[in-house]
Parts: structure tokens; sequence; C-alpha cells
């Protein structure tokens, strides 16, 4: 029963493989390179995009009002959740929503946590004005549906602890009410809590650090939804000439602005991930090219004495391209195999690398990605030793035997 077994182009290209480990291992190895670099480039950038997307809708407002000079430390806080403290006055902020084009406003603090046993992580702690709110509130309502309590907060999703748990902050404790969707952003490890929970976390770190107190009136940013029938920019120059006449010291910034500089970096990482994809599968087929030919020169009395004892040139083609077909798959599967062992435990690594949004693929998009992925790499076998079966073919079992000529 073996040997007829043997007899099928298929398994009889899988013995002869199996016969030379040392070769086929090389070949499996060059593939599997090949794999691995289309499978990470194809997640990363599928990654970066949906955190980008997840990040545009996330953001809830159209404009961001900071203290001048904050901007990027505010970016960083939306990206990377890289704690920050900053302050400027409320009373004179509310006026923002006396401007015109301007919709709704609402206000956020920004608290840093502390490196010290006062607190169970370092994070970016965000105070949100659940009255008002409408960029963290939409994506809590699923598991929260009341108010937060002043010794509550919602944690980030990648943040370690459960609803119900709790977690301490300048020696204080608080309760876990929810924990919010992944976001792919700086978000998925910051806390929230209320506005005023966040003021007396505030005085809690003023207390812990040394620092001074901020005034009771302090507030990080304003967060601002237009009117219809405005632009941002329009809303936004409104905002800035209102402030620049009383020298408000602010800033104004566009959640386009933000989205754009992300898509900006975004479609560079995106170029170089089809270059090197190109590359690497070029140089891929063109070394398994040049191994195929001088291992099927090297196996010349072979095919002379299948050519002698009946076999044809197709059917000894089809043998090559099936050896060829079995080396790429399971070179593939090891690049992506190993590819999918570094990528899932390192993902919120990745975030913290770059500086940008990133979230994981879905399990569809992920299956998709390996499925063509495995393709290419499937067809890079049969493709590069295309040249050596055209080449096989064209000979016949006398001259083979005699000249080795393949």
């Amino acid at each position: 029963m073996g040997k007829d077994k043997c007899l099928t182009l298929s398994y009889l290209a899988f013995c002869n493989i199996r016969r030379r480990p040392f070769r086929t291992a090389a070949l499996m190895f060059t593939v599997a390179i090949l794999s691995f670099g289309l499978f990470l480039g194809s997640v990363i950038s599928l990654s970066l995009q949906n955190g980008t997307d997840k990040l545009s809708k996330r953001l809830g407002a159209d404009i961001l009002v900071v203290p001048k000079g904050y901007e990027d430390r505010t970016e960083k806080i939306l990206l990377r959740g890289e704690p920050s403290m900053f302050y400027m006055n409320a009373t004179r902020m509310k006026k923002i929503s006396g401007i015109e084009g301007v919709r709704t406003v609402s206000l956020q603090l920004f608290v840093a946590s502390l490196k010290a046993d006062c607190c169970s992580t370092i994070v970016q702690i965000i105070g949100f004005d659940q009255d008002t709110d409408f960029t963290v509130e939409p994506w809590i309502q699923r598991e929260l549906t009341r108010k937060l309590l002043m010794n509550e907060i919602v944690i980030g999703a990648n943040l370690a602890g459960k609803v119900g748990k709790k977690l301490k902050f300048f020696g204080r404790e608080y309760t876990i009410a929810a924990k919010m969707e992944s976001t792919g952003s700086g978000f998925d490890t910051s806390v929230f809590m209320n506005i005023e929970a966040a003021k007396r976390a505030a005085d809690d770190y003023a207390a812990k650090s040394g620092a001074a107190r901020i005034p009771e009136d302090a507030v990080s940013s304003v967060s601002v939804l237009i009117q219809d029938g405005y632009t941002v920019s329009d809303v936004a120059n409104n905002i800035s000439k209102a402030f620049d006449q009383v020298n408000g010291g602010i800033s104004v910034i566009t959640a386009e602005n933000i989205i754009s500089n992300v898509s900006g970096s975004l479609r560079m990482i995106e170029r170089f991930v089809v270059v090197l994809a190109a590359l690497l599968w070029f140089l891929s087929v063109l070394i398994l090219g040049i191994v195929f030919s001088v291992i099927l020169n090297e196996r010349k009395r072979e095919f002379g004495i299948l050519r002698s004892l009946g076999a044809t040139r197709k059917k000894i083609s089809s043998l090559v391209l099936w050896e060829s077909a079995i080396i790429s798959l399971l070179g593939g599967m090891l690049g992506i195999g190993f590819c999918t062992l570094l990528i899932l435990p390192f993902q919120i690594y990745g975030l913290l690398a770059m500086n940008l949004p990133y979230l994981q693929p879905s399990v569809l998009q992920f299956s998709i990605i390996t499925v063509v992925s495995l393709m290419l790499s499937l067809a890079t076998g049969p493709i590069a030793s295309l040249f050596s079966v055209l080449k096989l073919s064209r000979g016949d079992a006398y001259s083979v035997l005699r000249d080795g000529d393949i």
C-alpha cells in the first residue's frame, strides 16, 4: 500500500523532499523569510489603518483647545496615553460656547499618576464632565449606563483590572466601574473619572508630590463640536481670534490635523511595506530559481532513469512543481506561524514604539492576511522553478543519460 501511495505525484514529491532534509530546510527557510515579511508588513499596515480609523471616531470632537505650547503633549496623550499635566482657566474657556460656529463644548482635566506606592500604575488620568461630554460617554455606554460616582473609574482596554476590582491613586482607592473597548490609541492605557473626582485627584497629587494645588476653575482641554454649515478651519480661526484679543494663551488643535499627521506617517509606512514586500518576493524568486536550477542539474541521472522507465516529460515536470509547491507551503506556514507568535504577545509594544495608533486586526482580517500571504508564498516556489521545468521538458531520456544535459 505504501509503494502504491508513493506512485502518486504529490506523495512521491513529499518522499523526495523528506529524503533530503538539509536541502529542504534551506529552501523552506528562504520562503519563510518571504512569508514572514509579507505577513508582518500586512498586519502592521492594517493595524495602523484600523487604529487611525478608530482614533478618528474616538476623538469625537472637531476641535480641541489647550494651553499654548502644549499641542505636542496633547497629541501624545491622545496617541500614546503618555502621562502629562497642564491647566488653564476654565471660566474664560467657557466663553468658547458663545463663539460663532460652536455648537457645544465639554471640559476635561488631565492628571498624571505617580511612580510610587500611592498609585497602582503610572497612567494618564482624564477627568470628563459627564453632563456635557460627547467624547468618552459614547464608548462606555454599553458597559456603564449611569453616572460615575466619586470613587469610580473607567479604565482603558489595555490596563490590567476587571470591573468591580479596585485601583489606588494617590493613596485613594477607586472601583473599576467599566472597561473601555479597545481604541488603538493612548486611551487604551488611560483612566477616566468624573471631573470632580479628577480635581480631587489633582489635589491628592499636590499633597503627595509637594507641588502647588491647581486653581479651582482649572481645566486641561476644551472639546468643541461645530455647528452645521461651518467648517472646522473657520471655527478654529474664530476661537483663535477671540482669545488673541484677550491674550488667552491658547492653542487650537483640529482633529483633522491630528488624523492628517497620523495618516501621513501611515502612508510612508505603507509605501515602505509595499516596496519591501516586492523586493523580498523578487529576491526569493531569484534565489529559489538559481537553487532549483542547480538542484535539477544534480538530479539529471534520476530524471533520465525515470524517462527511460516510461515517465513522460510532463510527469517529471509536474513532480518538480509539486516538490517546489510543498516546500513553499511549508516555508510559508513556518514564516507566518513564527510571525504570529511575535505579533500577538507584543501588540502594545508596537503602539508605544511607533508613536502611532495601533489596533490589532479582527479575526476575519487576520484570516484574510494569512490566506493571502500563504498563497503568495505558495506561488513563489513553482514560479521560481518554471525555468528549470521548461529546460527539463526539452530533454529526452537518451540525451540526459548520455550527456547529463537537462
